[in-house]
């Protein structure tokens, strides 16, 4: 993995071909063309099924920033994504004042600081996997841009450069965490994310939580997955336990990387934790391990997720919702020319349990050319 932030950044954005206006405006892009299929039809992954499609990993995208003057700068980023039918999307519009070389404020819509790589989450370029393991990073996707204020403070101590991000912001949109997308409201949306890097190595740990409303959710035991849980809460007297109504949402995340050039690692571990029992408390990690051989990156790749039910009637209702996969992912990537990278993967994928049924087990085969501009 491409695992040091900073220097990433730079890359990604020097690689391609930056235009720049006198008047200081740049117009930097960024695309992923893939195709991937799976073995098995009864198992979903990545959105893949086993017809082979050109979907799930294409996307294209342009961002557009400019000084308005020394302080004050304005971003905005429009994407294109396969999987939903190419309808263009404001993923980021803010505004950026600089307080002082270290310190920056932005409002506006802004990224999810999530994860990692939540930065450069559809920049396929900036990392050598297909698309991030599913497993860690696709649970939160409808929730990775928020409308709200950050503040960043860069900062040094000694050998360690470091730096700490806190944001306060708002989210209302839709929701399908099965199949029916629901309204969801996220109040309170907030956090506050920690970076440190020392040499070769980095980390990163964050918190992040949220008050949590589905006003148009109701029971309907013939329904979604997720009415019909609401149903059998209702049919108990646990209502209250399941309809959400300002229900905390609290989201853990921390990272060790390391990168000397030649050989690079990455494990992440996240951890969901509901106050409402609609959704089911959760645990994932990745460990990657890429080695690089001039123009050819080859890495290798262990994910977990699973799925914690309560004890009792809650955890008999939670059992119909609950999952649990692991999977090995080995990949190659082949930087080629300035600004591209095709990549080919195969991925083993085990679904020990699917929404409470014994799950099977499949090949994901992918293939994708990155390219930024």
């Amino acid at each position: 993995m491409i695992n040091r932030k900073g220097p990433l950044l730079a890359a990604v954005m020097l690689a391609g071909s930056q235009t720049a206006f006198a008047n200081d405006l740049n117009i930097n892009g960024f695309m992923s063309v893939g195709a991937g299929v799976l073995t098995n039809k009864d198992v979903t992954s990545s959105g893949y099924d086993d017809d082979l499609s050109f979907n799930q990993d294409t996307m294209v995208a342009l961002q557009v920033s400019k000084q308005v003057n020394d302080s004050t700068s304005a971003t905005t980023q429009f994407v294109a994504r396969g999987s939903e039918d190419y309808k263009t999307e404001n993923s980021w519009a803010y505004v950026t004042y600089s307080v002082n070389e270290n310190t920056d404020l932005r409002i506006g819509r802004l990224r999810s600081p999530f994860f990692y790589y939540s930065d450069f989450l559809e920049v396929g370029y900036a990392y050598n996997w297909v698309r991030p393991p599913s497993e860690v990073y696709s649970r939160l996707d409808v929730f990775s841009s928020v409308n709200g204020i950050d503040l960043t403070r860069s900062f040094s101590a000694g050998s360690v450069d470091g730096s700490v991000q806190v944001y306060y912001g708002r989210f209302n949109d839709t929701f399908a965490p099965v199949k029916k997308a629901f309204q969801i409201e996220l109040r309170n949306f907030g956090g506050a994310v920690l970076n440190l890097s020392q040499g070769n190595w980095g980390a990163r740990v964050s918190y992040h939580q949220a008050d949590l409303y589905m006003p148009d959710l109701a029971a309907n035991p013939t329904g979604d997955p997720l009415e019909a849980l609401v149903a059998g809460a209702v049919a108990s007297g646990l209502s209250d336990e399941f309809l959400p109504d300002g229900d905390t949402a609290k989201f853990y995340e921390a990272a060790i990387t390391y990168d000397n050039g030649s050989t690079s690692f990455i494990t992440e571990w996240t951890s969901l934790d509901h106050e409402t029992e609609l959704f089911l408390n959760d645990t994932a990690y990745l460990v990657s391990l890429a080695q690089r051989f001039d123009d050819t990156t080859v890495h290798l790749t262990y994910t977990s997720d699973k799925d914690e039910k309560r004890s009792g009637t809650i955890g008999t209702l939670q059992n119909n919702l609950r999952g649990e996969e692991n999977s090995i992912i080995l990949g190659a990537r082949f930087d080629y020319d300035a600004g591209t990278a095709f990549k080919v993967e195969a991925q083993y994928v085990d679904e020990k349990l699917r929404l409470g049924q014994e799950g099977e087990s499949a090949m994901l085969y992918s293939v994708a050319v990155d390219l930024v501009f």
